[in-house]
């Protein structure tokens, strides 16, 4: 299932324009660990542009849209679509009213009515990018409508050919519809105007997904590299890199995860990629520190067993498989688990 990475604008102050990355969010583990989780894509933040014509549009509506914002800002939504009404009603070719109406629509969960406040805001001001992130977010969100939110983000670009949010919302886009070409092309206009890890890392984690890996490990060791203490980014680029075959890199991203937080997960997975390097010993390591932290662990009891096995100690894998089959139950590693013992002890009588 394809998670959210992409930018959205919100309020924060008027009219001055800012943007601040999101955490990206820790991916569950899957059963066995046997594989990375896609990332998670939290929205950048933007308020309406410096400059524009609705960050400049006063008149008879300001009292309302004033507080139309105030109660936004206060997080009282549905009191704030009373005086954007009244804004609206007062001045009705206000962009920047009928933009924040659509956020505060959104944020009632009136996706339709924020739909709508959004097109007028762009009608009123095509040079609104803020609106225009909106609307395509709207357009990327489930269930996702790529075709329309290119559309937007295209013509938003026209205003402001090099805004890295939009060419980044577009390459995501694109990436949604497979089209890796043109999402390259548009992560790569994002990097060049704003070169960011989390741009990094969404480029990265759309050529994961397309499944070119090499170019994918190469945006995430970049992208690794701009990660501070981050516990969750490290994490899910260090499930992307093992996968890669980036070995060393994700060895490196969970040496430092690890650190901030010694998850059982975390062991598993490094132990993993150290198996790869053909560090036997450091991979059974990690398994075993992932069973004093978590000894329920699945995951953790089956890749020990697999690491005796290859160290020729198979009563010590049956012992570590049995038990990653005892903790696995239903779950897929549990029943590998359970076979492997199976086939183990066939081969001992």
């Amino acid at each position: 299932m394809n998670e959210r990475w992409f930018t959205r604008a919100v309020w924060t102050t008027r009219p001055a324009a800012r943007q601040v990355l999101a955490a990206m969010a820790l991916a569950a583990c899957v059963a066995g660990c046997g594989g990375a989780q896609e990332p998670s894509r939290d929205p950048l933040l933007a308020d309406p542009p410096e400059g524009s014509d609705a960050a400049a549009s006063k008149g008879a509506s300001s009292t309302a849209l004033d507080r139309g914002i105030a109660y936004i800002k206060n997080e009282k939504y549905e009191e704030a679509k009373q005086h954007l009404l009244q804004a609206i009603e007062h001045e009705p070719g206000s962009a920047e009213a009928h933009y924040y109406l659509g956020l505060a629509n959104e944020k009632t969960n009136d996706r339709a009515g924020a739909e709508a406040s959004y097109k007028k805001a762009l009608a009123s001001d095509p040079k609104l990018e803020a609106a225009a992130l909106n609307l395509a977010a709207l357009y990327l969100d489930e269930p996702a409508r790529p075709d329309e939110a290119i559309a937007v983000l295209s013509k938003a670009i026209e205003q402001a050919p090099d805004r890295a949010a939009l060419h980044q919302n577009l390459g995501y886009a694109y990436g949604l519809k497979g089209d890796v070409a043109n999402a390259s092309k548009h992560y790569e206009a994002a990097l060049k105007a704003e070169d960011t890890a989390a741009t990094r890392f969404a480029y990265g984690a759309m050529l994961f997904e397309a499944k070119a890996l090499d170019r994918a490990a190469m945006e995430l060791k970049k992208a690794l590299a701009g990660t501070g203490d981050d516990v969750a980014a490290l994490a899910t680029i260090g499930r992307m890199l093992g996968p890669a075959k980036a070995y060393a890199d994700c060895v490196a991203a969970f040496d430092r995860a690890i650190k901030l937080k010694p998850e059982a997960e975390f062991h598993v997975r490094r132990g993993t990629c150290r198996h790869e390097l053909g560090d036997e010993a450091g991979a059974r390591g990690d398994y075993q520190a992932a069973i004093k932290v978590d000894p329920r662990f699945a995951a953790a009891h089956y890749y020990l067993g697999l690491s005796f096995l290859a160290e020729h100690k198979p009563q010590s894998a049956i012992a570590a498989l049995t038990e990653a089959g005892k903790h696995g139950g239903d779950t897929e590693i549990g029943k590998r688990a359970r076979a492997k013992v199976k086939e183990l002890s066939a081969r001992l009588k």
